[in-house]
Parts: C-alpha cells; sequence; structure tokens
C-alpha cells in the first residue's frame, strides 16, 4: 500500500493514501492529527505518533485541558466509530484499517529517520 505525505489534501485530488499533518500553529491540537485520503472523498483522521514526544493528545486529555482540544479528539473518534459502525462491510472497514496503519508506519520510519 502506497503512502504520500502532501501539503494540501485539495491538490491532490483525495486519492487514498495521501495524508496531511495538521499545521503548526499556536493551537493546542497543532501537530497532533493527521487527515488521511481515504478514496472516494472520504477522510480520516488519526492520531500522529510524532506528537507523543510532547504528550500527545491523550495526555492533554488525561493531566492538560481537555477542552483545548475538544474538536479535535471528537474527530478521532468520529474515525474510530465509524470504522465500528455498519455503515461500511467489513472488507472496507479492512482496507481503510490497513490504509491507516500504512500512514503511521510512514510517519513512524519519519521521525526515526528524521525526514519530512
Amino acid at each position: 500500500m502506497q503512502v504520500k505525505r502532501v501539503d494540501s489534501l485539495v491538490q491532490t485530488g483525495h486519492s487514498a493514501g495521501r495524508y496531511r499533518v495538521s499545521p503548526a500553529s499556536e493551537h493546542p491540537a497543532s501537530g497532533m492529527t493527521v487527515e488521511v485520503a481515504m478514496g472516494g472523498g472520504a477522510f480520516s483522521t488519526i492520531i500522529n505518533p510524532q506528537s507523543f514526544e510532547d504528550g500527545g493528545p491523550e495526555w492533554v486529555m488525561r493531566y492538560g485541558n481537555p477542552n483545548s482540544i475538544r474538536y479535535t479528539v471528537a474527530s478521532l473518534l468520529e474515525t474510530y466509530d465509524y470504522l465500528l459502525s455498519d455503515n461500511i462491510t467489513m472488507k472496507e472497514a479492512t482496507d481503510r484499517l490497513r490504509l491507516l496503519r500504512a500512514v503511521r508506519r510512514d510517519l513512524t520510519k519519519e521521525a526515526r529517520d528524521g525526514t519530512e
């Protein structure tokens, strides 16, 4: 499964496997998530594994200010719930999960190799 980091998902034609890390900003959730194009105009949100260096969303929800990242967490929950729902077949859910795992592996490799 081929994945590719891009600066904008709008310009890639929503090709499955393209992903965008949330841009750096002053927002508390900056860099915590990754938007993944699933194909057919669908998108999912996953936790950026690189965000755990600074605690990540789980740390903020437990010990920080949960209100500051509530919409980010809602997006993560929406992705998780959709994978478990009856709105898609088991095959589609498995394909989506494989794609999300491939993106996460790519981000982990990127952090390990020091590339972006």
